[in-house]
């Protein structure tokens, strides 16, 4: 089950990250909604998983929004989280940036256990983000 849970948090991800959506996703992103998504996650050990999930809300504007950059410490990756800040502070000028990877050395890693991610996350959230943004850069 732990398992499965590693597995369908990972897929969630990804698919987030991508911008994945029902078709009446961008109808209720208008209205500021987002649309339950529904899944199904086949496990590596072949087990079918079925789940919804409703998808956090989106930000309709950066502007005066506190956006985060974590970056896990592989090559080049801050080189991109810098380029993406100065790319969104140029865009949107209220937006503050906060590099993780600057604030918090620590963090600037591969979590590796599941002790280590909450301990990241705990450290990002004491930041209070509207968006947060990471970079692997392999």
């Amino acid at each position: 089950m732990l398992k499965a849970r590693k597995w369908l948090l990972l897929a969630l991800t990804v698919a987030l990250m991508c911008g994945v959506g029902a078709a009446g996703a961008a109808e209720k992103a208008k209205k500021g909604q987002a649309a339950p998504q529904e899944w199904e996650l086949i496990i590596p050990t072949g087990e079918i998983e079925k789940t919804s999930v409703d998808p956090a809300p989106r930000i309709s504007s950066l502007d005066g929004k506190t956006v985060a950059l974590r970056w896990n410490g592989k090559n080049n990756g801050d080189v991109a989280m810098n380029r993406l800040g100065e790319l969104l502070q140029k865009k949107y000028p209220t937006v503050k940036i906060v590099k993780i990877y600057e604030t918090d050395p620590s963090t600037n890693i591969i979590s590796a256990s599941a002790q280590n991610s909450q301990r990241i996350t705990d450290y990002i959230k004491t930041l209070k983000p509207d968006l947060v943004i990471g970079a692997q850069a392999d």
